[in-house]
């Protein structure tokens, strides 16, 4: 029985482990390849079958066979595993295989692609993982955990673990106490506070980060660079009827989620307004780079975009 996955790391991977356990297979029965793998390894252990009775495989391809020089040794396994006897459980990693692969595992067996869920599939994952958890939850608490963690699979995955310990419903609010990650959202809370005209909001963040140890400077820098990707959002948005996420983030070479948000906050700029915001960042750099109070300065630039947002 060949069993195959491909797409994202941790889903293809996750899936695989799942499918040996679904089959009565505990992680100390199961032989795992990787670095090292060859065809003749593979057909030696598929043949212990009859002899020790069923024998369950895991080979990792992506560990074992990298570039060019792993093509051939890749497709001599791949022809081992078309005699696999029927009483032999192979579970094969290949998480980049091409559509061809892709086929020919499907014609061994079973294929499995498990693409990273990206924008509104990211939300529905998050919350499909919250329902099968068996957490109960108001309906944005799947936005907030993408918030705080982005694509970050492994982490959602393991903090909803925690959460479905609890046994108790749980408000966004709630979430953002337990979990407790100001400083993973790369100043996108604060960023949101100020693009909505939110002051205190924003004055909350700022303290919130300082007293968890980020140094002003550190959090103007994450202001900065988030604020760059915003202006050449705007500029890329410029003559274009639509941009959408998967532009910015192919254009600009960041994560789908970040160009989902940094095309959000430059929905409203012009480049007017975009030259006022730019110029509150400059002084506060200066500012902090002439001796002045670092955290006023801080808390004055948020002050400052607070108010150029509610001035629409």
């Amino acid at each position: 029985m060949i069993l195959a996955f491909s797409g994202d790391p941790f889903l293809a991977t996750r899936a695989a482990r799942r499918a040996l356990r679904a089959r009565g297979f505990r992680a100390e029965e199961v032989t795992e390849l990787g670095e090292g793998l060859s065809a003749d390894g593979v057909a030696q252990l598929a043949a212990q079958s009859g002899l020790f009775g069923q024998v369950a495989l895991l080979l990792d391809f992506d560990a074992a066979f990298k570039g060019q020089a792993g093509v051939k040794p890749r497709n001599e396994v791949l022809k081992v595993l078309e005699g696999i006897p029927p009483d032999t459980v192979v579970v094969v990693l290949d998480l980049a295989a091409t559509p061809a692969r892709q086929k020919t595992y499907a014609a061994l067996g079973h294929h499995e692609h498990l693409p990273t869920p990206r924008f509104n599939a990211l939300t529905h994952w998050v919350r499909a993982e919250l329902q099968g958890a068996g957490v109960h939850f108001d309906d944005e608490v799947p936005e907030m955990l993408t918030d705080l963690f982005g694509e970050d699979l492994p982490s959602i995955a393991a903090e909803i673990q925690k959460l479905a310990v609890l046994g108790e419903r749980l408000s966004s609010e709630r979430v953002r106490e337990i979990v407790n990650r100001p400083a993973s959202r790369d100043a996108f809370d604060l960023i949101e506070a100020v693009a909505k005209g939110e002051a205190a909001r924003a004055l909350s963040v700022i303290r919130s980060l300082v007293a968890q140890g980020e140094a002003p400077p550190r959090v103007l820098g994450a202001l900065v660079w988030q604020y760059n990707l915003v202006a050449r959002t705007v500029a890329l948005k410029e003559g274009r009827a639509r941009t959408d996420a998967g532009l910015v983030a192919q254009t600009l070479k960041v994560k789908p989620f970040v160009a989902q948000k940094a095309l959000a906050l430059a929905a409203p700029l012009d480049e007017a307004r975009l030259g006022r915001l730019l110029s509150a960042l400059l002084k506060a750099d200066v500012a902090m780079k002439t001796g002045k109070d670092e955290l006023w300065a801080l808390e004055s630039l948020a002050l400052e975009l607070s108010s150029l947002a509610r001035v629409r």
